[in-house]
This record gives structure tokens, sequence and C-alpha cells, in this order.
């Protein structure tokens, strides 16, 4: 599977129970093997977790991305420098109710109301991890 990073930028966020959800659910797909998750909490341990395998030219597979109930700047501006900079990767962001969405829809974007139950999370699983290799090869519209 390769990669799969969690990243939340509040220590009030957390990703723990979806990454425990995404474990189990690579155990049950024999997907596990060259697979490293990695739980960043604040963008600096993010940008020290995600240096060493770009640098080896080794993408990730996942990112998940949990903003706190108010985004701020720095947190907007390091996603989308992760799109630029890794187009294949997929990208998933958990954003609270109250954070605006963009006026048009944008394809790249990957954006899931929270809470996140786990039916929900194995469907998005099932989706980038066996359907769609990569955003761009991917067909199906965001579902979620």
């Amino acid at each position: 599977m390769g990669h799969i990073f969690f990243i939340t930028p509040d220590s009030s966020c957390n990703l723990d129970e979806i990454a425990q959800w995404t474990l189990f659910w690579l155990l049950d797909h024999d997907m596990v093997t060259d697979t490293t998750l990695y739980t960043c909490s604040g963008l600096e341990q993010a940008y020290q977790a995600l240096e060493k395998p770009l640098k080896n030219g080794d993408s990730p597979s996942l990112i998940v991305i949990d903003y706190p109930l108010n985004p701020n700047p720095e947190m907007i501006q390091f996603v989308n420098r992760l799109r630029e900079c890794i187009p294949e990767a997929w990208i998933v962001e958990f954003i609270p109710k109250n954070m605006p969405l963009p006026p048009k829809k944008d394809d790249s974007l990957f954006w899931v109301s929270k809470p996140v139950s786990q039916e929900s999370w194995v469907g998005i699983l099932q989706h980038v991890c066996l359907q769609a290799a990569s955003p761009q090869w991917s067909k199906a519209e965001n579902p979620y």
C-alpha cells in the first residue's frame, strides 16, 4: 500500500481511531505489507515525517488531514502545497461543518464532513485503495 499519513494541527483533534480503523481494514484486505502509518500532531511534525519518503521518491499513498474547528491559514496553505507537490497521492480532508466550501466544485478536493463514521471511512478506503490507486485514475465523484 505505501505510506499513510494522518495529520492534525490541533491536539484536540484525534485521528487515532481513524488510524486504527485503517490498520484493521488493511489487515483484513492483506494490504499491510510495505505499509507505514504515520500520525502527526502539528505541521512541523508532518513536514519532518513527509521529508524522508519524499526525498527517497516514495510518495505517500494516502494523506488524511483533520482540520480543527477553526482552520488556520497555515494549515490550508500546507494542504494546498501538498496537492500541488504530490498530485498522485490521495489527500482526504476531514472538515468541520462550519468550514466554508469553495464556490465551484473542485475535483481535486476530497472533503468529508466531521464526525466521520467507521462505515463511511471504510467506504473511502475501499475507493482510494482498491478502486482507484491514485486520484488521477479515479472516475468516481466524491460521494462523501
